[in-house]
């Protein structure tokens, strides 16, 4: 594959592909959206419901390089903030019970596997609750439990009872919108990924010395 190849999908689509595997490679920094970020993203989605001139609503890009195997793996290059919300708000969403489960196990950390484990395990019921901040703090996928967190407060507090939430997660799935484009194989993804990150949540110099490296 020598072209970029770019796919406009819904955000049920992007997940619910059983042979597809989003990985995050090792150069990519830890999980690291707040809750100004995650309440953002949120609230754009639900000014698209409630804006009745809107039917559908595209969130931006995702890039990715395909690697073939047993499954179809998708090393993430950018966007992953951006999929690892998403992946946190359906988990939330399935565990309400007003959305399926079909994205699980769909995302993982390459070299990171607390951070996998961590999505494993907040896919469980246990965790319709807050994760303490005492828990959070010693833990290296802290910002995936406060993540999680900050989308239940934000969904219990203003988008209230099954209904909406239901509603919530129709939109998500079938009318939010992604461009999930294929880089080539030969690029270099290293220095792609220095060069989109000048932008958005900004890289520390460490994670540019990883990333070189």
């Amino acid at each position: 594959m020598n072209e970029l190849v770019p796919q406009l999908l819904t955000i049920g689509d992007l997940f619910d592909d059983q042979n597809a595997i989003y990985t995050v490679p090792i150069y990519q920094r830890n999980y690291a959206w707040q809750a100004e970020q995650i309440e953002q993203l949120l609230r754009d989605i639900q000014d698209a419901i409630n804006d009745k001139k809107v039917d559908s609503y595209f969130l931006g890009n995702l890039m990715v390089t395909e690697r073939k195997g047993g499954y179809i793996y998708f090393e993430v290059i950018d966007g992953q903030q951006r999929l690892t919300t998403l992946y946190l708000l359906l988990t939330f969403l399935a565990e309400r019970g007003v959305s399926s489960k079909g994205y699980q196990d769909r995302l993982r950390y390459e070299s990171r596997p607390r951070a996998t484990e961590a999505l494993r395990r907040i896919s469980s019921a246990s965790l319709l609750h807050p994760i303490s901040s005492e828990y959070s703090a010693i833990t290296e996928d802290a910002g995936i439990h406060q993540g999680y967190n900050v989308i239940r407060q934000f969904m219990v507090q203003h988008i209230k009872g099954n209904d909406k939430q239901r509603q919530f997660a129709h939109f998500l799935r079938t009318k939010v919108t992604v461009v999930r484009a294929s880089l080539p194989s030969k690029t270099d993804f290293n220095r792609y990924f220095e060069i989109m990150n000048t932008r958005g949540q900004q890289l520390q110099q460490a994670d540019i010395v990883k990333a070189r490296l």
